[in-house]
């Protein structure tokens, strides 16, 4: 019996190995079919994926963004079409060879080129926003796996000019400075946003392409800008810089009757093509709008209108300006020009800092501040621009005798060089109130105006009679005072210069001036006001007359004088429509004509600027715009 038992353990425990066995065997089998029946669907068989994986991607289709053009409809900002290049890693087997080839053509590190080959992923961009050439030579090597996506990029024509108050936008043309920041929700086109269907190999399955109409392209945005005006303007104080060995400079050109800004300029100058080379942020800065100083001498022409208009002084009034040295209480003014008795014409003319501060003591504190408030002083101008200071103008409560002594010759205070010409131009203007602007109307894709400006009647801040009398006492600072160096034979010109101290830490420093001139012309009937400043000019000699006014005579000549004789001696041309062209084309057609072309971009003429039919003035360059097909 025992035997038996122990007979029949050892025959089941045999039998339960040989089970065991073909369960593993059979587990074994199945798992190798399940593995190989999932790598056929996965490798080879596309439609289970269609249904296990599917994905549905959003699609952004984005509107051509906007122009921005200056006063003739010059364009000065444009979005012209780039090649992109893009790789499907999965495609590309020789990633070695390709990353020679790739990194050599699209001149980028090989190392660089060879990690996005090596990705797991369908789609990889190499190169953003490559260069026309670059794209023409992807083309001509035909590799699998490399394609080309056109995108659009901001270019402005004219490099630097304009820059500041441009501004630019970043790689997605998205505003980041200047209008393009200020406007960017006019000149971003709609959004249409799509929807993908992939499978899990990344290949569409179907899509919506066909419902979807084209999303519609930004507005454009019309400035008050001349080209002109503003190229003659940065040219000068460049100039002016390099030659005084100063930080900076910049300077504006308005309208005094409309408040149209003809030019607003600084240097160093700011290139919105290059925008990511520009580590020092201040270059991006529209100066003449955003930075603030304490403006000297060029405030005694608003505190003799002031005087004027309260009544306190006339031709006949004598100022006695005590030989250049005049105390209150424990302080000293000092006068550069050492003079006795002076009337008003003579205490501009010579810059009396004593005479200011003697004419301030007849005009109480609260009205002297109302004036200066009227004239639009401590405020924004609410210019459409981006980060526009209002200056500081501090509650005449708070005036002592020295406190109003300073501020009666621009120390204590501090302004922008747009705040003065919004100033001047009402003193030029005959005495009304004007808003200084830049946007002269915006238009939509299909040409229709959207926006445009309305000039309103403005109020009046002083009167006509004062405003003559300043037109008249001003001519006389060009013609016998300090601004001397201003003046332009065969107009008239109005004009007071300025030196203004930089403050520090316990006083002012003895070696950083800021230094000005305000004017404008003709003095009878002034059409240009323009504010020229020049920051720490280096040398013993830093006045506003030496730096600053040579700069208002140069640019005021050439825009007034320089401009009519080469209308009179220069036979203006139609522009040529070169819309559709080849590039080969359109060389042979300017070399013919005698025209200037910049040519941007690559394949045939989209756009042109001027637009076919206008006026082609002496030495003006053509701007045509290319893109792949017509």
């Amino acid at each position: 019996m025992n035997s038996f038992i122990k007979e029949f353990k050892e025959k089941d425990s045999e039998l339960r190995k040989r089970i065991n066995l073909i369960k593993y065997c059979i587990f074994l089998f199945l798992i190798v079919i399940t593995i190989k029946v999932f790598s056929l669907q996965l490798i080879y068989n596309e439609e289970p994926l269609k249904f296990s994986k599917i994905q549905t991607n959003p699609f952004q289709l984005l509107g051509n963004r906007g122009e921005i053009r200056d006063a003739n409809g010059k364009i000065l900002a444009v979005s012209v079409a780039y090649p992109s290049i893009h790789l499907n890693p999965r495609e590309i087997k020789d990633k070695v060879y390709y990353a020679k080839i790739l990194s050599k053509t699209l001149s980028l590190p090989r190392e660089q080129v060879l990690k996005k080959l090596n990705k797991r992923k369908y789609f990889v961009w190499i190169k953003r926003l490559a260069s026309h050439k670059e794209g023409d030579k992807i083309l001509s090597l035909n590799l699998p796996g490399v394609g080309i996506k056109m995108e659009y990029k901001r270019d402005y024509p004219f490099g630097h000019l304009a820059g500041q108050v441009l501004g630019h936008t970043n790689l997605d043309q998205i505003g980041m400075e200047g209008l393009e920041y200020k406007f960017n929700n006019e000149l971003a086109g709609s959004k249409k946003i799509i929807t993908l269907t992939k499978d899990g190999k990344g290949k569409i399955i179907t899509d919506n392409f066909s419902a979807i109409e084209n999303p519609e392209d930004g507005s454009n945005v019309n400035l008050t800008i001349k080209s002109k005006y503003q190229f003659i303007l940065e040219k000068e104080i460049a100039r002016a810089v390099k030659k005084s060995k100063a930080l900076r400079g910049y300077g504006i050109i308005i309208n005094p009757n409309t408040g149209e800004i003809y030019a607003m300029g600084s240097y160093p100058f700011f290139n919105p093509n290059k925008y990511s080379e520009y580590e020092d942020l201040s270059k991006k800065r529209n100066l003449p709008a955003w930075n603030t100083f304490e403006p000297g001498s060029v405030m005694k022409s608003f505190l003799v209108a002031s005087a004027i208009e309260e009544g306190v002084v006339n031709d006949k009034t004598i100022i006695d300006c005590e030989m250049g040295k005049r105390r209150i209480g424990k302080y000293i003014i000092h006068d550069v020009n050492k003079k006795g008795n002076l009337n008003i014409s003579g205490v501009l003319n010579f810059s009396s800092n004593i005479g200011a501060s003697k004419i301030i003591e007849k005009i109480s504190n609260n009205k002297y501040y109302s004036f200066l408030k009227n004239l639009g002083f401590g405020s924004k101008t609410n210019i459409q621009l981006p980060g526009e200071a209002k200056g500081i103008l501090i509650n005449p409560e708070k005036w002592s005798q020295i406190q109003a002594a300073n501020i009666s010759f621009g120390q204590g205070m501090s302004v922008t060089s747009l705040q003065l010409a919004k100033a001047l131009s009402i003193i030029a203007n005959g005495g009304v109130n004007i808003e200084p602007y830049l946007i002269k109307s915006i238009t939509n894709s299909k040409g229709e105006i959207i926006f445009e400006k309305k000039l309103n009647p403005g109020r009046r801040v002083i009167s006509y009679t004062t405003s003559k009398k300043m037109r008249k006492l001003l001519k006389s600072v060009v013609e016998d005072g300090g601004g001397f160096k201003a003046q332009i034979e065969g107009v008239s010109v109005s004009g007071k210069t300025g030196t203004g101290q930089v403050a520090t830490k316990g006083g002012y420093s003895k070696e950083r001036f800021i230094v000005s001139f305000i004017g404008f012309a003709p003095s009878d009937s002034p059409q240009l006001v323009s504010v020229i400043t020049i920051d720490y000019p280096k040398g013993e000699r830093a006045y506003g007359g030496r730096w600053a006014a040579p700069v208002f005579k140069k640019t005021i000549e050439k825009i007034l004088i320089d401009e009519e004789k080469v209308e009179k001696f220069v036979k203006a041309k139609d522009v040529p429509s070169f819309l559709g062209k080849a590039k080969r084309e359109v060389i042979k057609i300017a070399k013919e004509k005698n025209l200037k072309v910049k040519i941007i971009g690559n394949g045939f003429v989209k756009k042109q600027s001027p637009k076919p039919g206008n006026i082609y003035q002496f030495q003006e360059e053509i701007s045509l715009f290319l893109e792949p097909g017509i």
